[in-house]
């Protein structure tokens, strides 16, 4: 049975199910996409570690286990003489997300909504976000393993929009700001994204904020200077990136805005469900927990 067929067997069931059984599938989910202890001991090697205390590289070095399975490394840093392990600063380390990792992931990168996932899941909806927040950071700590950084002459695309400022995350005696936010969706010949996040905080009169919509596609040249020839432009155009940026303006329409300070690690996650989308299931999962690590 493939990948994605297992996958979309184990969602129906999960789906269906509830109690004791639920929680059976949610381990085969585990037992079938897991991924390797070899693959966590690569990314988790001494000499490329960052120490979670002294945020130093260079210092850490093995020191035992962490478990007597000998399933998790120790390791201990020299600097600032902290004990950590493979699970400490990563996704792995809340246990009760452990337990639930793998449908979780997929559900996300499926954009169920929270409250579905949180009533297949058979937890709660502010566990749930909670847990979208910390993928959220963990991809943004981690963007330079998935995200290319252009020069001007490497752009063929771009699309440049503008949001407005959302309600959420405020407290509720206080004003919505009269500012917008501005991001840019790059590619570059390869189809390689990227996102700018340029500008913050801009205060704009009332009469020029968006009204209705909460974002629009900027028009004429962006903030920077026209990127690569016309005819280099020409021949590699496939307007990839004008899409992903009405695709993410949808996103943030639907979601009624985010939090101003989560805008941009939104448009990230935007950026690598592109990327892997031309995965497979096992795959994919395997570069989300990768990238969590």
């Amino acid at each position: 049975m493939s990948g994605s067929s297992t996958l979309d067997k184990l969602m129906k069931m999960l789906v269906k199910s509830s109690g004791d059984k639920k929680q059976k599938i949610i381990d085969e989910f585990e037992q079938k996409f897991q991924l390797h202890s070899s693959q966590i001991r690569e990314r988790k090697h001494p000499s490329h570690i960052v120490c979670p205390g002294c945020q130093q590289q260079g210092h850490v070095i093995l020191y035992g286990y962490a478990d007597r399975a000998k399933n998790r490394h120790r390791f201990h840093c020299k600097n600032c003489e902290r004990h950590f392990n493979d699970h400490t600063d990563t996704l792995f380390h809340n246990k009760k997300l452990r337990n639930h990792l793998y449908p979780f992931l997929d559900m996300m990168f499926n954009e169920i909504s929270i409250r579905k996932t949180a009533g297949d899941l058979g937890i709660s909806p502010t566990t749930v976000h909670s847990w979208r927040h910390a993928v959220l950071r963990y991809i943004e700590k981690n963007k330079q393993a998935f995200i290319e950084t252009f020069s001007n002459d490497e752009i063929v695309e771009l699309s440049t929009s503008e949001f407005k400022s959302s309600r959420k995350g405020l407290p509720r005696h206080q004003e919505v700001p009269a500012n917008t936010q501005v991001l840019q969706f790059q590619c570059n010949r390869e189809n390689q994204f990227d996102v700018s996040h340029l500008s913050d905080g801009a205060i704009k009169p009332k009469n020029n904020l968006i009204k209705g919509e909460l974002s629009i596609e900027l028009a004429g040249k962006s903030v920077n200077d026209m990127p690569a020839s016309s005819a280099d432009r020409l021949l590699h155009h496939n307007r990839h990136v004008l899409q992903l940026g009405r695709q993410f303006a949808d996103a943030y329409q639907q979601m009624r805005g985010v939090a101003q300070p989560y805008l941009f690690q939104y448009a990230l996650w935007h950026c690598l469900r592109a990327k892997l989308s031309r995965l497979n299931p096992k795959e994919r999962l395997h570069s989300l927990l990768l990238l969590c690590l």
